[in-house]
């Protein structure tokens, strides 16, 4: 009778999604939120949340292609959170590549917030503007916080990584305060 009591409960909390974060952090005002079904599904199964919003990038020079920064914060159940960024710090940055007229090339890997931060330099040859060449940055933190894998990326940041960098370091905080790991 005990086993069959334990076997239910346990089916029973295993059927109910448990809320391991509070809220989400808005966007900054001005970005505009997208749907992103890989988070509504984390969300739906309880087993994460995520966010991805844009804005168009101040200065963005008068060409064809995508002209916005996207933000991306989320966090995802992970018994081996710690293990994984830990892994991935002692591992080398990737190599440069090259696709067409455009270059990816790591711009920086370190140790950051207790996390791990990473920065890809993308150089762009334009074509149909008057500009010859856009670079833009891509920067990534991956942390573990209460037991969860958190990431907060700003990508297409154009000329230098330091609106990025303001972004990332914000939502970092505002992430772990979501996770109840900082106050």
């Amino acid at each position: 009778m005990r086993t069959i009591l334990y076997l239910t409960l346990g089916a029973l909390f295993a059927a109910v999604p448990v809320a391991l974060a509070g809220p989400l952090p808005a966007p900054p005002a001005g970005y505009k939120i997208a749907q992103d079904p890989l988070s509504d599904a984390l969300k739906a199964g309880g087993k994460g949340d995520g966010l991805e919003a844009t804005k168009p990038n101040d200065n963005w020079p008068k060409c064809p292609g995508d002209a916005d920064i996207h933000l991306r914060y989320n966090w995802r159940t992970s018994p081996t959170a710690d293990k994984y960024v830990d892994f991935m710090t002692k591992g080398p940055e990737d190599v440069a590549t090259s696709m067409g007229r455009t270059k990816d090339e790591p711009a920086g890997k370190k140790a950051y917030l207790g996390g791990l931060l990473t920065w890809r330099k993308v150089t762009t040859e334009a074509v149909g503007c008057a500009q010859s060449t856009i670079v833009t940055y891509n920067g990534s933190w991956i942390g573990a916080v209460s037991g969860t894998l958190v990431t907060v990326s700003a990508f297409h940041v154009l000329g230098a990584p330091g609106t990025g960098q303001a972004l990332i370091d914000e939502y970092v905080t505002k992430m772990k305060v979501s996770l109840g790991a900082a106050k």
